[in-house]
């Protein structure tokens, strides 16, 4: 199971200095760790994360499975190697 942030830094209220959009951050992170503390989250559920001007900013989402990003062939080798590690070493 995964807890995932997607915060967009693009925003007006994330703009400016780097003191000013890690206080935006702080703010963003501390109302979604509010939130979780009142309202919970369970598998599948996605909150919206708002900025002070109440803007959409980006999502909270707890999940299943991790989003794997790999190619085919990397996968492909993984899975072959995994598969040769368990046959050269059996239980």
């Amino acid at each position: 199971m995964n807890f995932q942030i997607k915060i967009e830094c693009s925003t007006v209220a994330l703009g400016g200095d780097s003191i000013s959009r890690s206080q935006e951050l702080a703010n963003i992170l501390i109302a979604v760790a509010a939130d979780l503390l009142d309202q919970g989250l369970v598998p599948g559920d996605k909150r919206p994360l708002r900025d002070r001007n109440g803007h959409s900013v980006g999502t909270a989402r707890l999940t299943n499975q991790p989003h794997v990003l790999a190619s085919s062939p990397f996968l492909n080798r993984a899975f072959r190697d995994a598969r040769e590690i368990r046959h050269s070493n059996p239980e």
